[in-house]
């Protein structure tokens, strides 16, 4: 569960008269199994949404937070991980801080307005001040050089001094005032062209894994709320001009699993125009060598074509539609978080061995 989604239900649950608790790690050393920027929703009779980690410190956050409940707080916690097996704790051995906030139903407008999220606005941030005596204090900025507006100067300084460094948040301090500050980013989305059984359970996969989901075909009975619940938009549209229906940019991932050649060709000469983050089209060695060698006499750019990930996927041995969706995930996931880098078994020409 990602942050919007985090954001989208504790407004819900607020809209029904309940209060809630939020839970976020905002520092940690060594190995610790919650990382920066995780977050748990506690609320009603000990119902969680996220999570922080799992284990006994989860644990002992939700009963932290249900203590909460009923009255805006902020409580800031420190704890150290145990170093050996015999240890409650655990066995990472490092040091986690979470910040506990409290809010009432008088919190809606603000988790309403951080749960909508904009693709036009990727670079706000939120700063959570801590403020131990008082209210959670949460605010929504359109980057870190408008924190002097509405923050103390100090700690506005040494936001705009910290900067956001594309992680998934950082701990700043100016004098008596700690403040916590994260990326509101869109999570980046799968386009997915094609609406088969590979997809369905590319869509379930990339989900999971915190991508955003739309799914084209020019099948309305393949593309449909029924077997793409999560997605974010259907498109139901010809493939040759589903394009001027899409909006792609930095931050997409198209993935071109058509169900023929001639459907995957139309996609894919459309497709290496964009500026999209990733390019992939499933399908062997021998289809994928056609299929670019007609876009180069069409006289697409080499640099162009050089960027398509084809076959598709990293080599696990991938045999199943499940398999192959995994293997497609795996590497949607490697190119997110580590871009094109060496050691990663592709299954693409000049990746790695294999093909589907």
């Amino acid at each position: 569960m990602d942050n919007l989604e985090i954001f989208r239900r504790a407004a819900c649950v607020l809209e029904e008269g309940h209060p809630v608790a939020l839970v976020t790690v905002v520092a940690t050393t060594g190995s610790t199994p919650g990382k920066v920027g995780y977050k748990m929703l506690v609320f009603g009779a000990g119902a969680t949404a996220g999570t922080v980690g799992g284990g006994l410190l989860e644990a002992r956050m939700i009963e932290q937070a249900r203590q909460m409940l009923g009255r805006p707080a902020v409580r800031l916690l420190r704890f150290e991980v145990g170093e050996t097996p015999d240890d409650e704790k655990g066995i990472c051995g490092g040091s986690v801080e979470f910040l506990l906030e409290s809010f009432d139903p008088a919190a809606v407008p603000l988790f309403r307005e951080l749960g909508a999220g904009s693709r036009d606005d990727e670079n706000a941030v939120l700063v959570s001040i801590f403020v131990p005596a008082g209210p959670p204090q949460k605010l929504r900025l359109p980057d870190v050089n408008h924190a002097g507006t509405r923050l103390p100067p100090a700690v506005a300084a040494a936001i705009r001094e910290a900067g956001l460094p594309g992680g998934a948040g950082i701990r700043v301090s100016a004098g008596d005032v700690e403040a916590f500050v994260e990326s509101l980013a869109v999570p980046p989305t799968v386009i997915l062209f094609g609406a088969g059984h590979v997809s369905g359970h590319i869509a379930c996969l990339a989900r999971s894994v915190h991508f955003r989901i739309v799914v084209c075909d020019d099948r309305a009975e393949y593309a449909n709320r029924q077997r793409f619940p999560d997605a974010e938009e259907i498109v139901v549209e010809d493939f040759g001009r589903v394009f001027n229906r899409l909006r792609i940019d930095g931050h997409s991932y198209l993935v071109i699993v058509t169900r023929g050649h001639q459907c995957d060709q139309v996609v894919l000469e459309q497709a290496v125009r964009t500026e999209a983050r990733y390019i992939g089209m499933i399908g062997s060695r021998r289809k994928t060598a056609i299929l670019l060698q007609k876009l180069r006499e069409k006289g697409i750019p080499p640099e162009r074509l050089d960027r398509v990930y084809s076959p598709i996927g990293v080599s696990i041995g991938a045999v199943t539609a499940e398999e192959i969706a995994l293997s497609i995930v795996c590497e949607l996931v490697k190119v997110r978080r580590l871009g094109d880098a060496a050691g990663i078994g592709h299954m693409s020409r000049s990746r790695g061995e294999g093909g589907l």
